[in-house]
């Protein structure tokens, strides 16, 4: 990890919505405490049971938010990109790590710390809406996890986990068509709780149906698969 303490305008926080509502004072004063710092790709951010001690806005990459399982098995919580955020429930209940954070491509994050982040939460309303909101959509997420995992076939997960990657980070096409990032078969895996060879068999299956298209780092959904996995589930 390096740490670049390079100087951020004001205006660079405009593009992130979390600071959308805020004035060019206040833009300022968080620029004056905001710090950068890059990870390589694989890099970890910080390690689940660690102290909690810095807010972190993804500026350009993403992460995997991941835990062990008893079994020695990695779950994939949830992958972030640019303009997400992460870090912020340790900071508020001043507890320790709940996950690990791992960089699954060269990162850059804007970092916060802690005194300095709580300070802006209390001084700006809409901002701690939007975290509240933001925790608010995590946790129901989670619980639609645990009902999935509870109550799904593998084929129900992946369904769910594609509508969820489609409402979150989707790009309609003209075409009919959803493009989305593609995750790795296994983080796939890991999210669903199923094995990698069954994620490639299942995506294999939807491809020879023409319900989705794979290229490189995308993936295309069709929409009219889309609408037959609300059907089912």
């Amino acid at each position: 990890m390096i740490r670049l303490w390079q100087v951020l305008h004001p205006s660079f926080f405009r593009k992130f919505d979390l600071f959308a509502e805020l004035d060019e004072r206040e833009l300022s004063s968080i620029a004056a405490v905001a710090k950068v710092r890059r990870y390589a790709k694989d890099d970890v951010v910080f390690h689940a049971d660690e102290s909690g001690d810095i807010f972190c806005l993804i500026k350009e990459g993403q992460v995997k938010v991941t835990m062990i399982s008893p079994e020695g098995k990695e779950i994939i919580l949830s992958m972030l990109g640019a303009g997400e955020f992460f870090g912020e429930m340790a900071l508020l209940d001043d507890e320790p790590r709940s996950a690990t954070v791992i960089a699954t491509e060269p990162l850059e994050v804007v970092t916060i710390w802690r005194n300095d982040f709580l300070q802006i939460l209390q001084e700006n309303f809409s901002i701690a809406r939007k975290v509240l909101a933001e925790l608010s959509k995590r946790l129901r997420s989670a619980s639609n996890r645990i009902e999935s995992l509870a109550t799904m076939d593998v084929y129900g997960r992946l369904a769910r986990f594609f509508l969820d990657l489609a409402a979150q980070s989707g790009k309609p096409l003209d075409n009919g068509y959803v493009a989305v990032t593609r995750p790795t078969h296994q983080s796939i895996a890991n999210m669903i709780g199923t094995s990698r060879e069954t994620v490639s068999r299942l995506i294999h299956d939807l491809m020879r149906q023409n319900l989705l298209l794979s290229e490189g780092k995308t993936i295309y959904l069709r929409k009219s698969a889309l609408d037959q996995f609300r059907a089912e589930l």
